[in-house]
């Protein structure tokens, strides 16, 4: 009997053993099959997270970007009832609303956004932690929240701060509405991930954004700086060229004054000698010649020393029409005998301006001599004229082209045209081009050469209508 009863002792024994080992393999087996549904939870948010990273690295626009997120946080985050996304207004320094995720997408206050901003790093509020929390909110925002949420109070909440280094960007709220899903501490790095990627993302998009203005603003800066430039060296070749000009003019002057003193004495000299001929002598006619070319000398020197100061009585209305084609009659000679066709294509009922008619002439003339002058072969002159005006309320301009079809001129020569005693021809003094650009200039115009080798030469006159 004894043995009998240790006998059953050791089976009670062995099957309480069993039972406990049965008991631990089924929690083993309770928590193989937890870790293996946490295993597959992690790699489904883990490819979901993957997924949005990618999307976002390709993404441009920040509100599909923030649209993107929420929408994608209430698909990690089971039991989410609703996500909301604050970006900080640089301006107002304040949090805006820019994308919510609920069932019923109603607006929202800042809620708990206000402190999710101020944290290092991701947070989650459970039970007294959430209550403490809205607690502290005030009145107003209180109330703002729960209008904006479907279901309340939350039971849960995670968030998450979007910060790119030390820059605060804004904040992720998810508010948890469904007790059995309570978020869990292994739900932090999941939402601290997300807040990161939208973080960069945005980021990147506003980096990008402000490099585009910065390029558009440099781009403008160094226009501005080459117009500049351009104007600041317009100037300085104006200005070396008046200088040039005021010493050819007091060249002129020194010139005329040496001059007219020996002249008075000539002229003074002949009309004694002819007062004491007879009127029937042969030398009256002599005498009557020198007389005149000694007062053509005389005009001619006067001209020469006012020629850079003309007077206002000199100045009156002028029509460019009629002294390009005065100008065109007397070069026919000139044009016939070196093959040369001219085209005048000239607008009619172009207003008169206020100029020096001589002197414009004079201009007219010097460029379309040297236009045949650069066709020794023959060739097309065109003459044009036309009304300019750039804008409504600007001066009316007009515009005279006079081009030839001619040899060109070399890209070296052109910024020096226009420069005093500057000349390509061999017999040439280099005043003409520079006493043109003078009168131009003193008219309140200007004038323009473009030349190609082998093409031809368009030189541009620019006269104001009222001078």
């Amino acid at each position: 009997m004894g043995d009998l009863g240790e006998m059953r002792a050791y089976v009670q024994s062995l099957e309480k053993r069993l039972q406990i080992a049965e008991a631990r393999a089924e929690a083993v087996e309770r928590e193989a099959e937890l870790q293996q549904s946490r295993a597959v939870e992690l790699s489904a948010r883990l490819s979901a997270i993957l997924s949005i990273s990618a999307v976002l690295l390709i993404s441009r626009d920040v509100d599909a970007i923030v649209q993107l997120v929420v929408r994608e946080a209430v698909n990690l985050f089971p039991g989410t009832s609703a996500a909301h996304l604050f970006l900080r207004d640089p301006e107002s320094d304040r949090l805006v609303l820019w994308a919510s995720a609920d069932e019923e997408g109603r607006p929202c206050g800042p809620g708990l956004a206000e402190m999710a901003i101020m944290s290092p790093r991701a947070m989650l509020l459970v039970g007294p932690e959430l209550e403490l929390a809205l607690e502290r909110m005030s009145a107003h925002n209180l109330a703002a929240l729960q209008d904006g949420l479907p279901s309340w109070p939350p039971y849960s909440a995670l968030l998450a701060p979007l910060r790119v280094e030390s820059t605060q960007m804004g904040a992720l709220v998810l508010y948890g509405g469904v007790h059995a899903h309570l978020y869990h501490p292994r739900d932090i790095p999941f939402v601290q991930a997300l807040a990161d990627l939208t973080a960069v993302a945005i980021d990147e998009v506003t980096q990008r954004a402000r490099a585009v203005v910065l390029q558009r603003d440099l781009a403008l800066t160094q226009s501005l700086h080459a117009e500049a430039q351009a104007r600041l060296n317009t100037a300085q070749a104006q200005l070396l060229q008046s200088a040039k000009l005021a010493a050819v003019g007091e060249l002129s002057a020194s010139v005329a004054h040496e001059i007219n003193n020996p002249l008075y004495a000539a002229r003074n000299s002949l009309y004694l000698v002819e007062q004491d001929l007879p009127e029937d002598a042969p030398q009256r006619t002599f005498l009557s010649i020198a007389q005149q070319e000694l007062g053509r000398i005389a005009r001619i020197i006067t001209r020469m020393r006012d020629f850079y100061r003309p007077t206002r009585a000199e100045l009156a209305a002028t029509s460019i029409n009629a002294l390009l084609r005065e100008t065109l009659e007397l070069v026919q000679t000139h044009l016939r005998h070196g093959h040369i066709q001219a085209v005048a294509n000239l607008e009619p009922d172009l207003p008169l301006t206020i100029a020096h008619a001589d002197q414009i002439r004079q201009v007219f003339l010097n460029i379309i001599l040297n236009a045949c002058d650069a066709m020794p072969r023959g060739g097309e002159l065109r003459v044009t004229t036309q009304m300019l005006q750039a804008r409504p309320e600007a001066p009316s301009t007009i515009g005279i082209y006079i081009a030839d079809t001619g040899v060109g001129i070399p890209a070296e020569h052109l910024p020096h045209l226009f420069e005093p005693f500057y000349t390509t021809k061999v017999q040439g003094t280099g005043l003409g081009l520079a006493i043109s650009a003078h009168i131009v200039t003193q008219h309140g115009g200007r004038i323009t050469v473009e030349s190609e080798i082998g093409t031809g030469t368009v030189f541009t006159l620019f006269l104001p209508v009222n001078a």
